[in-house]
Order: C-alpha cells, then structure tokens, then sequence
C-alpha cells in the first residue's frame, strides 16, 4: 500500500461507510437487466454510454477540437469496445482524490472507476461495487488471467470481498520495491574507484566526489548524496530519497512487517530504522548528503546540472536522468543495491495489487469493465499500427490500469538482451518492447544523441538488469486500512516524518527515536496493531 496515498484517502473511509450506509441497495435500478452474453470479449454488441471522472494533470496539451471527454483516446476506445465514456466531472491531479472521496461519500459515484486499496475497501464494505464474480469468468482474457495467476491469484484475493470479486486488480510491478544507488560511473572510473557495495563504501565514494573535482571544473562544487524534502524512504519506487540505507540495516519505514516472532509490527518503529537514521544523521552532519535537501524543491536538478552523480531511485530511474543525459553526453548512469553487513540486499515486496477497477453497484453493464479491461491489456501489450499512435497510460484514457506479469521488468530486461543478441526476432517482442528495441539499436548506432531514446534501453538493461539478483524480500504484513487508521494515521505519520527529519538535520536526539516510538504506540499504533492482527486472522 502506498502509505501517501493511503494518508490522503483516510477521510474517505468513515465519510464512505457513513454516508453511504443508507442509499446503497441490493436490488438493481428498474428497468436494468444485468450482464448480456458476449461474443466477443473486446467488443460490447451495443454501443453503452459509461460514465467516468477524470484526473487531469497541468499543462496538458488538448489537439484542436479535442475535449477531456471527447479526444482521439476516447474514440479509439468507442471504435473498438462500443464504450462510450461520458466524464461526470474532471479537475486537477491536486484537486482529484479529494472531490472523488466526496461523490464517493454521497454515493454520486461514476459507472467505472479506478481507486486505490483504500477506497476499495471503504467502497466494498459500503456495498456500492457490483459483483464482478461472474463477468470474471466469462469475459476476462486468457492474458489477463494469465497475469493474474503470476501472482497466485494473490491479486484475485485482494479484490475478493465477502466471498465476491468486487474489482478487476492492476498488478503491482515488484520491480518498483528495490532501491538502487545510481551512481556516475564516469566519475568513479576518473577517481580510480570501485562502485560501492555497502554503507562504508558509499561513504568513501561520496567523500571523494566532494573533495576531488569529479566534474573536473577546478572547483569544489559538488555534492555527494541528494535527498527530498517529502519523505526519507518511499513505500514504492522512490527518487532521492534513503530508502537504499534503510533497507541495508534490515528496515523498512513505511510498511507493516513481521518480527521474528510472527507479531505484526510497523517498520518505522523497528530497532533497525533507528540504526539507519543514525547513520544517515553522520552523512549528513559530515555534509556527505546534499545540505539543503530538506528545503531543496528539486534535486533534478542537482543531477541535471553534473552537480551530483549519485542517488537512490528505481529501476526507471533513467527516464528521470534525460536532463543529465542531454547536458552531459558523458555521463554514464550505472544501477548498484547496497548491502548490508552480512552481504545481502533486503527488500520489503509490494503488495500483490496497486489498483482496482470496480464497478458502481446496479450498473447495467459490469461486463464493459471487462471489456475495456481487455482492450488495454491488448493494446499496451500487443498494440496494432493505429494504437501505436497512442502513448500507453496518457490522462486521456478513460482509466488505466497495469496488467503485467510481477516480475514484468526482470523479463523485458531478458528479451532486450536476446533480442539485441539476435535470439529473438523484433515481432516476438510485445508491443512495448519492440519500440525499446528501436530505440536501444539507435542508441547504439549514435549513443546518446537523444536522451529520450537512450532512457527506455537504459532503465531495461541496466536498472532491470540489477533486479535479477539474489535479494532477501520480506513480504508486507498488511497493506489497508483499520477503523483506527481512519481516525488516526494522518497524525501519526506527521509525527513520524517530522520526528525523521529532524533528527537527520540535527535538530533531535538520536534518541528522539525511542520516545518517537513510545507516542506513536500510546496515540493509536498499539491499537492499529491489534486491528491488523485481529483482520488478519479473519
């Protein structure tokens, strides 16, 4: 679970179960008749007006003619699916979880709609999704099911609710839970370095990358390691942030784990993040970690610019790194993980599903998600010329969604290679990766002469290259909400961030962390636990 995304939807909960509780029914709207057999699972027979809402993101650039609710993503979609979707109201990416937890709360909820674990729940224990149990089993594609039995099924289970399917899961990319140290290759080589492997190496490099003119520009100019200013360790792929040091001290800020004794326990708090936040409070008060972080609104910037050549990021880390890319031709972007003291990479996986398309409940026809489902799987995965022209997960779909095998990155990176190897001819790659692979062959042609066609080979080969090593992957214990959560957890994750933060700049004792702990259990986490442990066991 995305713990900022779980914060900015906690309202959502109680105002859901609230508001809600009255206006749900179990009877469909009169005059409605339920699902219709198919013929053919990407094609409803009659045309069927959906209504959706709409994120829209700044400055996004609409073709003459075109609106949010009728543009060339929409008609592709009517021309293919017999779907006709009709916005009931849009508004800024800012602005959109908001005004969606308020019409979720009134019930004035679209036919469709895409909504996080959170709402998900909050939405089925309202009763307002339909049951999709049966649009399951006779519509869904053989790839989609695919897909979902990569995960066993787990991302079926996390869709499951009182023994119905309430939801069609997008499956959660494992490959975002690794933090890697990316890392100039270039600067180490001119320094006579080796790339770092633990803390105690990354300290040394990030020493000399300050005091030795690694942009060999004659003056002292550059930084070790960047940070953010919104979090010290992301739940999910994270830039510039720490959670590549957490990791090697065994913790995982952020997520429910298990201890040693089977006991549900909120990585946070762990003796482990201690540790971590120590050693993060030395770099930074030895200035190996960029001083203004905390204030610093984009560190983009810093490795755009040659000012920095190392941070912690995802394997898609190199679609960020273009700016660096087309400044510095030279730069040469390489992925490590760090270890820890026993030589391990530790890692906290994902949960099975990062999103869920459901359905309102008494929505005439529950068998267009499918359908749609189908068409989006089709199209990201096997695209014909004309969906091409189309850019895969752009704001103007109706909704989107990840269907993917978990370990999706890892197998790419393996066709790229066999393909690049000539094992593999260009049409058995999928639609996706026949375009990484023209862009990979043009790279290679005139390297680096687009950034953009350098980013996509680049975050395959080598971010999805580090991936396939042996790492210790701890599962998440939990990844929803509990009632306490709801009332609760925006305070306590303030607490926790300020608390971090501080005492990385300086500001607190180490030793803040224990008394961090203590009120964190006395203000409401003792009881999370043992909301968590009491769900678990249902």
């Amino acid at each position: 679970m995305n713990i900022k995304k779980m914060l900015g939807l906690v309202l959502v909960a109680s105002l859901v179960i609230t508001g809600c509780s009255s206006n749900s029914g179990d009877s469909k709207p009169e005059g409605q008749t339920g699902s219709k057999e198919l013929t053919d699972p990407f094609r409803l027979p009659e045309p069927v007006e959906v209504k959706v809402t709409k994120a829209v993101p700044p400055n996004l650039e609409m073709k003459d003619g075109e609106t949010i609710e009728d543009n060339e993503y929409t008609k592709f979609v009517f021309d293919r699916t017999n779907i006709k979707t009709k916005v009931m109201w849009y508004a800024s990416s800012t602005d959109y979880d908001q005004k969606l937890q308020l019409a979720v709360a009134s019930n004035d909820i679209p036919d469709m709609m895409v909504v996080n674990e959170t709402m998900f729940r909050a939405m089925a224990a309202a009763d307002q999704l339909e049951d999709l149990t049966d649009v399951y089993e006779k519509y869904v594609s053989p790839e989609i099911k695919q897909f979902y039995a990569a995960t066993d099924n787990k991302v079926i289970d996390a869709a499951t609710y009182g023994g119905k399917l309430l939801a069609l899961p997008s499956v959660a990319i494992q490959a975002d839970a690794p933090s890697m140290l990316w890392i100039r290759k270039d600067w180490l080589d001119k320094l006579g370095l080796q790339p770092p492997t633990n803390v105690g190496e990354l300290k040394n490099v990030l020493k000399a990358f300050i005091e030795k003119d690694p942009d060999g520009d004659g003056q002292a100019n550059t930084i070790g390691l960047t940070g953010n200013n919104q979090n010290l360790s992301a739940v999910g792929g994270g830039l510039h942030d720490f959670k590549g040091i957490f990791n090697a001290f065994n913790a995982y800020p952020g997520t429910w784990v298990k201890d040693e004794n089977g006991k549900v326990v909120y990585g946070s708090t762990m003796p482990g993040t201690k540790e971590a936040l120590g050693v993060i409070r030395d770099m930074y008060k030895e200035g190996l970690i960029d001083k203004e972080f905390a204030l610093r609104k984009s560190p983009d910037e810093l490795v755009a610019s040659g000012k920095a050549g190392a941070f912690f990021g995802p394997w898609w880390t190199p679609w960020a790194l273009t700016g660096s890319v087309k400044n510095d031709p030279k730069a040469d972007w390489q992925a490590y993980m760090i270890k820890d003291k026993e030589g391990k990479v530790n890692i906290a996986s994902l949960p099975a599903a990062s999103s869920y398309l459901v359905v309102k409940k008494g929505f005439e026809h529950p068998e267009a998600a499918a359908v749609y489902a189908n068409l989006y799987d089709k199209i990201t995965h096997t695209p014909d010329d004309e969906a091409k022209k189309l850019i895969n997960g752009h704001s103007l779909w109706p909704l989107t969604m990840i269907t993917d095998y978990p370990d999706a990155a890892s197998k790419k990176h393996t066709m790229l290679v066999d393909a690049l190897a000539g094992k593999v001819k260009k049409e058995e790659l999928d639609g996706e990766m026949q375009i990484v692979y023209d862009q990979a062959l043009k790279d290679k042609a005139n390297p680096r002469a687009n950034a953009d066609e350098w980013a996509g080979p680049a975050a395959y080969l080598i971010g999805a290259g580090v991936l396939k090593q042996e790492m210790n992957a701890i599962d998440p214990a939990f990844g929803a909400t509990t009632k306490t959560m709801e009332r609760r957890w925006a305070n306590l994750q303030k607490m926790e961030n300020e608390t971090f933060y501080k005492i990385v700049l300086g500001s607190l004792d180490l030793n803040a962390f224990d008394k961090f702990v203590e009120d964190w259990k006395a203000e409401g986490g003792s009881t999370i636990i043992q909301e968590i442990e009491d769900e678990i066991k249902k």
